[in-house]
């Protein structure tokens, strides 16, 4: 981008302070205004007209239910230079109220960020889904570049084809999620299956939510509840096939069982394995990197130096110790540990 847009956060919540965050991370101007929330000083506007006159961008980050009254609101301070952008988990609603207030005059679009504040501390890959109005692609372009520019995958979908996607992914994942909460699953599931590391990472989702977001993608969508009762409709369809099958019945037919391999299949099954491994492992490495980029950053704003090397050599027996205890070779780890450490100092600066 040539010219970074002044940016003005409307609600300052969970999502609109770690995006304020991101932003800041990514050299943006911003400022917030939240008459519920604090809002950290040299960022605060003192009132809804002076963060309207300091921004370029709106990014309006309220819930969902208060989305109409918040947007009636700021409409008649809004001037045709202005831009807007909402982040609701939902799709159609917010773009139609955004298409009636707001009109030809205000640039507006549509995003869904598939990001929220504990996927942001965690480094996590970044995505974001951009609705663009047909009265207005430059502010899709702008909404675009704008996620793109703070690490952000970006996807075109119209509103009705994100809320069919989200019906079933994000909302049968946050369902799944809080029936296992509900049936009693606990906060250790450190002896959990592999299997369950998926359904593991969805329930510290639905835990770490006050019910605002859960509420939100199942009530304001409007295919969730159909999505919903399709898929109890097929749990209860499986539950009475394997309650109709005789003990030595054998499994449930494969969905699409592929071919096996002609000469050593095992060796085929391990090098595939071996291979989805060195892409997480990958993945993984991409995240430290960008923990280690803001590591970098907090140092330079407190005045230490890059290299910590009492940091360095605790981390490295720290290191050999959790080798060991997995049966790993100390020497070998270690030393994978000094490159990781060569690649952090070379990121953070």
């Amino acid at each position: 981008m040539n010219a970074l847009p002044k940016i003005g956060l409307l609600g300052h919540g969970r999502f609109g302070a770690a995006f304020a965050a991101l932003l800041g991370e990514h050299g943006y101007a911003w400022s917030a205004w939240d008459a519920n929330a604090a809002v950290p000083a040299g960022h605060a506007a003192p009132d809804l007209d002076a963060l309207v006159s300091a921004s370029d961008l709106i990014v309006v980050c309220v819930p969902l239910d208060a989305f109409e009254s918040v947007l009636r609101d700021l409409r008649p301070r809004l001037q045709a230079h202005h831009q807007v952008i909402d982040v609701c988990s939902v799709k159609e609603a917010p773009c139609l109220l955004m298409h009636d207030i707001l009109g030809d005059a205000i640039g507006h679009a549509g995003s869904h960020p598939l990001f929220g504040p504990l996927s942001i501390a965690r480094a996590e890959p970044l995505r974001t889904v951009v609705c663009a109005s047909a009265s207005h692609p430059g502010t899709a372009h702008l909404a675009r570049q704008l996620f793109e520019s703070i690490g952000s995958e970006v996807a075109d979908q119209d509103p009705s084809s994100h809320d069919r996607s989200m019906a079933l992914t994000h909302a049968m994942a946050f369902f799944i999620a809080r029936g296992l909460v509900d049936l009693g699953v606990g906060n250790d599931l450190r002896w959990a299956p592999p299997s369950f590391a998926a359904l593991a990472a969805s329930i510290a989702a639905v835990r770490a939510d006050a019910g605002h977001l859960f509420n939100a993608i199942q009530n304001q969508n409007p295919y969730a509840a159909a999505t919903r009762q399709q898929f109890i409709e097929t749990l209860t369809l499986i539950d009475r096939r394997l309650a109709d099958a005789p003990a030595s019945a054998g499994k449930l037919p494969d969905p699409g069982p592929a071919a096996l391999a002609q000469t050593s299949p095992a060796l085929l099954e391990a090098r595939e394995h071996i291979d989805e491994l060195d892409r997480e492992l990958i993945a993984l490495l991409r995240r430290r990197s960008e923990l280690s980029t803001r590591a970098g950053a907090a140092k330079r704003a407190t005045g230490a130096p890059v290299l910590d090397p009492g940091r360095e050599s605790t981390l490295l027996a720290q290191r050999r110790d959790w080798a060991e205890h997995e049966g790993l070779p100390a020497d070998g780890v270690a030393d994978l540990f000094k490159q990781i450490l060569t690649l952090s100092r070379r990121v953070q600066g």
